[in-house]
Formats: structure tokens, C-alpha cells, sequence
């Protein structure tokens, strides 16, 4: 049994990808109301740190980079002393310095052949994707507490002065956030099959004829700019005017704001659809049929969210047709 009182510091872990993370804020803000008065840490790759810095909940972050070998991580949570981990990232070497370090309660998978390491351990197969991520991790800590919500609530926010700054910097593309958007992000960084660059082009097309007081805002990292460019330059003379390219020209914060100031957000199964599904964003979305990569165990949360898959049969996501991503699109902004 885990004794509330004895729980001053908690450590929360999760080293992976951007939707990987963001699907893992539920459990912060349930571990925080379950330990009122305990601190919460946070591991998680440097990459991150401009989305996460100001969360709600998180008292410190503590990047996988500054204490990457075995013994700098081992001295650095020797000083820090968690007197509960939640390692919902599983590795071997950071599950054994836990170990190593005494650390009172530590909750891991009972499926790694060094889960006799963890001794709070949740026997969940997630290869199977029968639930979604976000619940997944919420029963890392619903195990143990009945009082753990299964809700995927975010606390994202962002001053005026930080959403002024991304006004004056999109000033460069003679655009305001003031202005009617929607974003295409057409990348998905090899986590999920894509829909074919070609369909994107032909929805700009159809889109930009029913909604020509529209914009639209292409985004993505600096490696998917060429991507961008060339779904860009397939579209037609009239559309490529209210197209704007903004891939490797915006840091994950002001892509954040950017997102929560838009009418709508297109994109493959990749982490800044997650971040629009936890600013509650309307989301077109597009999903495979397999199990490991299904909309049932990743798609992006939030109430406004239209999911299109591929034919069942043949499960091509070239099956996947323009006028059925611009009938979403009307029914989104009716």
C-alpha cells in the first residue's frame, strides 16, 4: 500500500516522442490532485522544454540529456530523492538506479523481464491498443488510488506577451492570427502511415474555392519544409496565394499558439495533433487500420475531433478521398 503521507516527491518519467509526452499530462494533473502538497518532477527529452516549462503541476523539469549516463542520473536522483516514480517510459537502466537508490514505492509495466525492479507493478499489454494511451497511463497511478479520474484534462496557457511575439514574427508573412486559418501539418515524423502529399493538394484546391476568405498555414519541422514546399507548388496558380509555408520557422511554443488561434487543424497522427486535441481544437485526422497505430489507442484527445481511415479492405490510405476531407472540413466550420 502506498501511504499518501509518506509521498514528498514524486517522479514522473516519459523520454520519448511530443504526442507520447503530451498524453501523459492527464497523470500529471491526477498525481497532483491524489499528492496535494508533493512536488511533482518530470523526465522527458530537452526538445520539450519550450511546450512544458510553465505546465500546471509540474514543479521541475529534468532533461534526459543533462544526466545521460548511468551514473550522472544515479547522483543526480540521489539528491533529489523521489520518494515515489511513476515510470511510464519503461527503461532497464534508469528502472534499475530506482532500484539501486531504495526509492520507496516505484510503479512500472509487469512485462519487462526487469519488472521485478518496480514494486508497484501494472500488468497492461499496450501492443494490444485496446484503450487509449492517455488511459494507460492514467492506470500507472488508477491501479493503486480508485480516486485516479480517467480524464484527459490539460493545462496548457501562455501570457499575451508570448502570442504579441508570434503576432509580429508572422508579420514576415503578411499574416495575423486575427485573420480566419486552418493549419495543414502534412508530416507525421514516421510514427503513422501518411496520407499521400498529393490528396492535401487537392483539398487545398477544393477548400480554398468554398472558403476563399480563408488561409491556409502549412507547418511542420525544418526537415518537413520540403514536404510543404512541394504540396505547395502542386496546387493551383489561385490557391498558392493563401498558402503560407511555416515548417522549420516556428519553435514548439509558437506553434502552440498558433494552433489554439485556429479554426482548424488538419494533420497525419503526429504530436502537434495532440497538442490541438488538448487545446480542445476542431481536428481532421487521418489513421491507419492497424492496431499498433490506431485512432483507438492514439487519437488526439478533446470533443471536436473527425477521424478518416482508409478503405477496411485494402487499408491504403490512398483510398482515402479529397471530397471526403472537405465534406469534414464544412461540417467544422458551418
Amino acid at each position: 500500500m502506498i501511504k499518501k503521507s509518506e509521498v514528498k516527491n514524486i517522479l514522473i518519467t516519459r523520454t520519448d516522442r511530443l504526442g507520447d509526452v503530451v498524453l501523459t499530462l492527464p497523470l500529471v494533473t491526477e498525481t497532483k490532485k491524489v499528492f496535494k502538497d508533493a512536488k511533482i518532477f518530470f523526465l522527458l527529452k530537452k526538445n520539450l522544454r519550450e511546450l512544458l516549462y510553465d505546465y500546471e503541476g509540474i514543479d521541475e523539469l529534468i532533461f534526459e540529456e543533462d544526466i545521460n549516463t548511468f551514473s550522472g542520473k544515479y547522483k543526480f536522483f540521489k539528491k533529489k530523492k523521489p520518494d515515489l516514480v511513476i515510470n511510464v517510459k519503461p527503461k532497464f537502466d534508469i528502472a534499475l538506479i530506482f532500484f539501486l537508490l531504495g526509492i520507496k514505492y516505484r510503479i512500472g509495466t509487469g512485462y519487462r523481464w526487469y519488472s521485478f525492479l518496480y514494486n508497484y507493478k501494472v500488468y497492461e499489454h499496450r501492443k494490444t491498443s485496446v484503450k487509449h494511451e492517455s488511459e494507460y497511463n492514467l492506470n500507472l497511478l488508477r491501479s493503486f488510488f480508485s480516486e485516479v479520474r480517467q480524464v484527459k484534462e490539460f493545462h496548457f496557457r501562455y501570457p499575451a506577451d508570448e502570442r504579441n511575439n508570434l503576432e509580429n514574427k508572422l508579420k514576415e508573412f503578411k499574416f495575423s492570427l486575427k485573420d480566419n486559418f486552418i493549419i495543414i501539418h502534412p508530416g507525421s515524423g514516421g510514427s503513422a502511415k501518411d496520407l499521400p502529399a498529393g490528396k492535401l493538394t487537392g483539398f487545398i484546391n477544393v477548400f480554398l474555392k468554398d472558403y476563399p476568405g480563408f488561409k491556409i498555414i502549412m507547418t511542420g519541422l525544418d526537415n518537413e519544409k520540403i514536404l510543404a514546399d512541394n504540396i505547395l507548388e502542386s496546387a493551383a496558380d489561385i490557391s498558392r496565394n493563401s498558402v503560407i509555408n511555416t515548417a522549420g520557422k516556428l519553435n514548439l511554443r509558437e506553434l502552440m499558439i498558433l494552433i489554439d488561434n485556429s479554426k482548424l487543424f488538419i494533420s497525419n497522427s503526429t504530436g502537434p495533433m495532440h497538442i490541438a486535441g488538448a487545446l480542445n481544437k476542431n481536428i481532421i485526422c487521418f489513421f491507419p487500420n492497424e492496431a499498433p497505430m490506431s485512432d483507438i489507442r492514439w487519437k488526439p484527445p478533446g470533443d471536436h475531433v473527425t477521424v478518416i481511415k482508409p478503405d477496411l479492405e485494402t487499408g491504403d490510405m490512398n483510398s482515402i478521398n479529397v471530397e471526403e476531407i472537405n465534406k469534414a472540413a464544412k461540417n467544422i466550420l458551418k
